[in-house]
């Protein structure tokens, strides 16, 4: 409180003598005396010209409080680090606050200590009051000395709408920037970590939805999409989708055989790129979408189990120039369910609610770098709440994912049936 208030009066202060200082200016060139330019600083004009000015200012000071008061109250200071300047300190100073794009500026006269707000981000959350609410805040470094927060809201929850699917983008729900697609063209292969009750069929059937929506009517001239094999060891999840175009498998031996038909596909492609000249396939994408994938890597049969693996690292690391994408879902993506060296060969990645350490640091990173995202823990997202990386810029978003009820699902796989249907 004493801080902000010293702030004030220094603001008034400083304003006033600028005022002050300029008027007189003003009137001692005009009149060309000095008692008549200093008879004029006190006439009822002046007057209510300073009352003005205290007015905006301490509106100012009332409407911006908690942002200027901030810094000090959190201590973010930046020392400077020359050795003949080792008591000197610099308090961080609020500019200002975009109200149309909900970002916050701040500035320091040394430097700005990016890691000393990220390392408060719980804090500033707290003293701004949204510890409670659903509002997501990002830190980012802006020119040498100036560092902005820009604070969003990201719903707990949302119900989804088949109006926004669009043709050539997966929909997958709604970031800081608005409803988040990827194109079919810059879509790579992905792998989705999540415990149960996350909200990962969510996701799952949200994808399966954009990819259908990119049939159309489900002829050839009409699609976006070439075909999609669908694999669900346990059978309950996906084989509602009994659509043209599409394939659905529910035994290893089965992944097995497809797989080998997916590699002959691949080499055909890459010899027609080659003929061509292409770097990337022309023509439609093929979708091998894997629920639980754990199924497989916890399979008996070893030899079968590692032809099909060491399949699906040849498919990831040649598949995406040739149009040849998996999405993949498991529980876990240790090397039990999953190995490592096919894990590596997944580009794009979803992590959801989990309390595995080891889930979060394959998928994203360490808890520090969690952090700098969201300031939720991954054990305690909603359902819904994801964290994806782009395969192709690495980029790292906040998401949350459309929730589907067990009607609204029913009706939109009734719906894409009417042209989709065998």
């Amino acid at each position: 409180m004493s801080y902000g208030l010293k702030l004030l009066a220094l603001s008034l202060l400083k304003a006033w003598g600028l005022f002050a200082m300029g008027l007189f200016l003003i009137f001692y060139f005009k009149n060309g005396a000095v008692k008549v330019a200093l008879d004029s600083l006190i006439s009822y004009g002046s007057i209510f010209a300073f009352s003005v000015i205290a007015f905006a200012i301490i509106y100012y000071y009332f409407k911006n409080w908690k942002y200027i008061t901030m810094p000090y109250s959190l201590k973010l200071i930046t020392q400077p680090k020359d050795e003949n300047r080792e008591t000197a300190v610099f308090v961080d100073k609020f500019i200002f606050f975009n109200r149309f794009t909900n970002i916050l500026y701040f500035r320091n006269k040394n430097a700005i200590d990016l890691k000393l707000y990220q390392d408060k981000k719980d804090e500033i959350m707290h003293f701004l009051g949204f510890h409670n609410k659903s509002i997501e805040i990002d830190i980012k470094p802006l020119y040498r000395k100036w560092v902005k927060i820009e604070l969003y809201e990201l719903p707990n929850s949302f119900n989804f709408e088949i109006r926004k699917l669009k043709k050539g983008y997966l929909y997958y729900g709604l970031s800081s920037k608005g409803d988040y697609y990827i194109s079919l063209e810059n879509q790579t292969s992905m792998i989705t970590v999540a415990e149960s009750g996350s909200g990962k069929s969510n996701l799952l059937n949200l994808l399966l939805y954009s990819i259908f929506f990119n049939y159309g009517l489900g002829t050839n001239e009409d699609s976006n999409i070439s075909s999609t094999v669908l694999i669900d060891l346990k059978g309950n999840e996906l084989s509602l989708y009994k659509y043209k175009g599409t394939q659905f498998i529910d035994n290893i031996e089965e992944v097995a055989t497809i797989f080998t038909e997916l590699k002959e596909v691949m080499y055909n492609r890459y010899k027609e790129m080659q003929i061509n000249g292409d770097k990337l396939y022309k023509g439609k994408p093929i979708y091998v979408v894997i629920d639980e994938v754990g199924t497989i890597g916890t399979y008996h049969d070893k030899k079968l189990r590692d032809s099909i693996f060491n399949d699906m690292i040849e498919l990831f690391q040649k598949g995406r120039a040739c149009k040849i994408i998996f999405l993949i879902f498991a529980q876990k993506c240790d090397s039990t369910n999953i190995p490592s060296n096919v894990l590596t060969n997944i580009q794009s990645r979803i992590l959801m609610k989990t309390d595995s350490e080891f889930n979060t640091n394959s998928m994203i990173g360490t808890k520090e770098q969690i952090q700098n995202i969201t300031h939720i823990d991954v054990a305690n997202f909603n359902k819904g709440r994801a964290i994806i990386k782009d395969g192709i810029s690495s980029q790292i978003s906040l998401i949350q994912v459309p929730y589907v009820s067990e009607e609204q699902h029913r009706q939109t796989v009734q719906h894409f049936s009417y042209h989709l249907k065998t």
